[in-house]
């Protein structure tokens, strides 16, 4: 029976283990095993990981991995569940998410990182990239808090969240993503600081439905499709109530303009020069309903908005609403939609 290096399993340890450069599928389980059951930081060092299969961490279980780089052609390399008790916190990690034949043939891209349940989530100073999945992908009532991380672009958007899913992204990089840097569907909620997206293919952030989005002291440049602006936020459904909160951050040869609001949706711009223009591409449910005749949903500017409007760029410092849909009520925004930030997280 293997006996596991207790140098890689350490509270504080920097010692680098004498183990073969590549650790296998088998010996990284034990590993993490360990580290679940000490509540000490699994360190990985200059080492790597092979996985052909998600590593699952459910339930209760906590795990903290710090340096090395792990990457695999499974469904995902992580998949994370269970309860508000359970945390994958990664420090200083290479996620590096690989296409597969297989999963290709049967439409399953996956994701570098999938989380679902109440399942939490904490990235510092990573590097996270998938060939033909999503980079984080967040679904039902998942957690993340990403900081200092960047994100390169694949086939599929780099970080998407879900129906009741949030997230909170602290001085990222987004790196030619495709075809959006950032996506929020349902009743996420996504806020986003400090970070660079350059290059996406399409959008650098989206939301439709009822998300809600936050975006502060950001730089969004380079979008490569004139057929969509960087930023893009529709509610178009009976029901969908969105909402958009974008301050203090700057534009740059975006192909497609900088933002475009439709339908049912609160919005406050401060502090930021951008050029708006109407969306002609949505999400699938969204064109549905817009092909259905609610052409009258497609802008949701106030009448300030309007009075105020010139060709070009524009300089916003004034609260908007959707007061064109007045059967839709507003969406509150009475707390922030995280349950935790890195702050928070006690690691041994």
């Amino acid at each position: 029976q293997m006996c596991i290096p207790a140098c890689l399993v350490a509270a504080g340890s920097t010692a680098l283990p004498t183990l073969s450069y590549v650790i296998s599928e088998r010996n990284f389980g034990r590993l993490a095993a360990a580290a679940i059951s000490t509540g000490r930081t699994l360190h990985l060092g200059r080492r790597s990981v092979d996985l052909h299969s998600p590593f699952r961490l459910g339930s209760n279980s906590k795990l903290h991995i710090e340096g090395g780089s792990i990457h695999g052609d499974g469904h995902s390399l992580f998949q994370v569940e269970g309860t508000r008790q359970g945390l994958l916190e990664l420090t200083a990690v290479q996620l590096k998410h690989r296409s597969s034949t297989a999963r290709t043939e049967k439409r399953s891209q996956g994701a570098a990182i999938f989380v679902r349940g109440k399942g939490r989530v904490a990235l510092r100073d990573c590097e996270v990239s998938s060939d033909s999945g999503f980079g984080l992908w967040l679904v039902q009532k998942s957690d993340a808090a990403v900081h200092d991380c960047t994100f390169h672009g694949g086939e599929r958007s780099s970080l998407v969240a879900f129906e009741r899913s949030s997230v909170q992204v602290v001085a990222c990089k987004f790196v030619d993503s495709t075809p959006h840097a950032i996506c929020a569907r349902g009743d996420a909620a996504v806020a986003v600081r400090d970070s660079t997206i350059t290059g996406a293919a399409l959008r650098a952030i989206y939301g439709y439905h009822s998300a809600r989005l936050e975006v502060c002291s950001c730089r969004i440049t380079g979008t490569r499709s004139v057929e969509a602006a960087a930023i893009q936020v529709d509610a178009l459904r009976p029901g969908d109530a969105a909402s958009l909160s974008l301050m203090s951050t700057t534009f740059d040869n975006n192909a497609g303009g900088d933002l475009s609001v439709s339908g049912n949706v609160e919005r406050s711009v401060l502090n930021c020069v951008y050029d708006e223009r109407q969306a002609t591409e949505f999400a699938a449910f969204s064109g549905r309903e817009r092909d259905a005749g609610h052409h009258s949903r497609l802008h949701s500017r106030s009448t300030t908005e309007t009075e105020a409007q010139s060709h070009g760029k524009r300089d916003s410092t004034v609260w908007y609403e959707a007061q064109d849909v007045p059967s839709m009520p507003s969406r509150a925004r009475s707390r922030s939609p995280y349950d935790f930030d890195l702050g928070d997280v006690k690691t041994k």
